[in-house]
């Protein structure tokens, strides 16, 4: 199922990566105190409006909750991002993402509210899209010329064995272990073990490949 996200500051790294949430079927609303952006962007996505987000009105007729992330992309106006990240959550938007510039920066935004601060740049905007769009695929860490990533089981799996999933001929990819629901701390997978709600794999291979197994 795809998702609503706001996107609010399309410079560089905002207008890629609304563009690329919207690409990949998403309900996005972008938002900007610049008509030239706006025009940019205005064909690309649901919903554009000209609009300033540190004004408290913007951000109540905007309806955050409804969103599943919220995502400020305003680092080069930091003053701005932090008004309005108090606005976002003072008016129940659950999941704000925001970008810094710096390591201070996401300091302070974490120690604001923010539920997760990235500093990204513009070659990593797509790959974060893909992140928020597939709900199946958590953390994704580049290694030794492969990906590790954590991922949820599938409903397609569940009551699967690992051996009958076999995962490493279809996709080419290796489980390295599986945390089950309620359990501390990872356990060695064995391959009798059946899939169920709720179980998260930690696994190993190429990007594509784990998208192509698990993005459901």
């Amino acid at each position: 199922m795809k998702g609503n996200f706001a996107v609010m500051g399309l410079g560089t790294f905002g207008m890629k990566l609304a563009t690329e949430l919207s690409n990949a079927g998403n309900y996005v609303v972008a938002v900007d105190v610049n008509q030239a952006l706006i025009d940019e962007v205005k064909d690309k996505v649901a919903t554009a409006i000209i609009a300033d987000i540190s004004n408290p009105e913007t951000i109540k007729e905007l309806d955050v909750s409804k969103f599943n992330a919220v995502i400020l992309s305003m680092s080069g106006h930091f003053e701005n991002q932090i008004i309005a990240l108090t606005l976002l959550k003072q008016e129940g938007a659950l999941n704000v993402i925001a970008k810094a510039n710096s390591p201070l920066q996401k300091r302070i935004l974490l120690r604001l509210g923010a539920s997760e601060v990235i500093q990204p740049d513009f070659d990593v905007a797509e790959r974060y899209s893909k992140r928020l769009s597939m709900s199946n695929i958590g953390e994704m860490l580049d290694f030794k010329g492969g990906t590790i990533a954590d991922v949820t089981a599938p409903k397609s799996m569940f009551g699967q064995s690992v051996r009958s999933l076999d995962l490493r001929n279809r996709f080419n990819l290796t489980i390295l272990l599986i945390h089950k629901p309620g359990e501390e701390g990872f356990t060695i997978w064995d391959p009798d073990i059946k899939l169920e709600e709720g179980y998260l794999l930690t696994v190993f291979g190429k990007e594509k490949d784990i998208v192509r197994a698990f993005n459901a």
